[in-house]
């Protein structure tokens, strides 16, 4: 088994929590001495594991399901953690719930920090 551990906008997000997750997940593989790339061009994975949710992510997650590949989603943000986060994100946070779910339920499992 070979996981493609998929991060869209690395250098943008390295200080953020998500980009601490991909490093803790990296961490993880290694110890129990699973192979992983990050290389998204390398198609000799068996399962895609993304944490990030931008229109690469979604075609990620198309590919990996076209192939056949089981696809691991970290929920990362929500509809709540959107809301107030900046001018006019209350009104868009309806659309961004909408473009979250349809990303979301393409997982074959989903992973979340919380309730919501």
């Amino acid at each position: 088994m070979k996981v493609l551990l998929y991060f869209e906008g690395e250098k943008l997000l390295a200080k953020s929590g998500i980009g601490r997750a991909l490093a803790h997940q990296q961490r993880a593989l290694t110890s129990v001495g699973i192979p992983f790339t990050l290389d998204k061009n390398d198609e000799d994975y068996d399962i895609l594991h993304i944490n990030t949710y931008g229109i690469n992510s979604m075609h990620m997650v198309n590919k990996a399901k076209r192939q056949g590949k089981k696809v691991i989603y970290h929920a990362h943000s929500t509809e709540e953690d959107f809301r107030n986060s900046f001018i006019g994100s209350n009104q868009l946070s309806p659309l961004y719930k909408k473009y979250l779910i349809s990303l979301y339920s393409r997982a074959d499992q989903l992973i979340t920090p919380t309730p919501y």
